[in-house]
């Protein structure tokens, strides 16, 4: 890791200490995203299985650490900021073992055990990282043979730094009727910049936005293959957020899940 990237990453994990506390009041077990679109994905590409040994990546205060130990997993939970992993701990920690692991480093990630773990899961957590390569090196070696990767992300074709959410009227025939959508101003080449991730946080942190061929390419480059993917959107479902919301885009994906296996 180059100086700015390390310069980047522990600015990072400064911004994500400083709003622990608000993000865990204001997550507690999930919000809209985590309960309808991320953790039911995620859950059926994994196929968790009881006693299975499952590594979480970046598990923030826990939420999807809690949701895989009550389907009887056995759940090694990671995160890098102290703050975090104190706010998870405080919510329980049965069948689940937490350890403050930098998933930018390849030393830390290895100490956890080289072919320990059935399943390894990233849950909208890549895309907030400066560097992804050391991760997919060390989970290639830290599962177990046929492991499996599941990760989800804001969907780099439409959710990103780059996008802008548009609500505009149109008058047909004098039907007055209200288009959602969303305008990309880029995609190939977005600059890592600050964003919000939960209306009224304290602070932004940085998205480090990768098209696809980028992030498949890493995983590949890693030696792994990707066998499924999916592509949730909301429905009908209640949220706040007004027009520009993601219940409008019932036919755009904020998110992208998917699944890579070893070769």
């Amino acid at each position: 890791m180059d100086g700015k990237t390390r310069s980047l990453n522990e600015d990072t994990r400064e911004l994500w200490d400083a709003k622990a506390s608000f993000w865990d009041e204001n997550m507690g077990d999930g919000n809209l995203f985590q309960n309808t679109l991320i953790a039911p994905a995620t859950e059926r590409l994994l196929g968790v299985e009881p006693g299975k040994r499952v590594l979480e990546i970046a598990c923030g205060n826990g939420v999807m650490s809690r949701r895989l130990a009550a389907l009887g997993t056995n759940v090694v939970a990671t995160d890098f900021s102290e703050a975090f992993l104190e706010r998870a701990k405080a919510r329980g920690t049965e069948n689940i073992e937490y350890r403050l692991v930098d998933a930018t480093s390849e030393a830390e990630l290895l100490a956890l055990g080289e072919g320990r773990f059935d399943a390894a899961v990233c849950n909208m957590a890549l895309m907030n990282m400066a560097d992804i390569e050391p991760l997919l090196r060390s989970l290639a070696r830290l599962l177990a043979p046929n492991g499996r990767f599941v990760f989800s992300v804001q969907h780099p074709c439409f959710n990103s730094n780059a996008m802008t959410m548009l609500a505009e009227m149109e008058d047909e025939e004098g039907e007055l009727s209200t288009n959602y959508s969303v305008k990309l101003s880029g995609y190939l080449d977005v600059t890592p910049g600050k964003g919000a991730g939960m209306p009224g946080e304290p602070n932004p942190h940085y998205y480090f936005h990768r098209p696809l061929h980028e992030l498949f390419g890493a995983c590949f480059d890693a030696g792994f293959v990707m066998d499924a993917v999916e592509e949730p959107s909301l429905g009908d479902e209640p949220e706040d957020g007004g027009a520009l919301s993601w219940r409008n885009l019932t036919g755009i994906p904020p998110v992208l899940v998917a699944r890579m296996r070893l070769v």
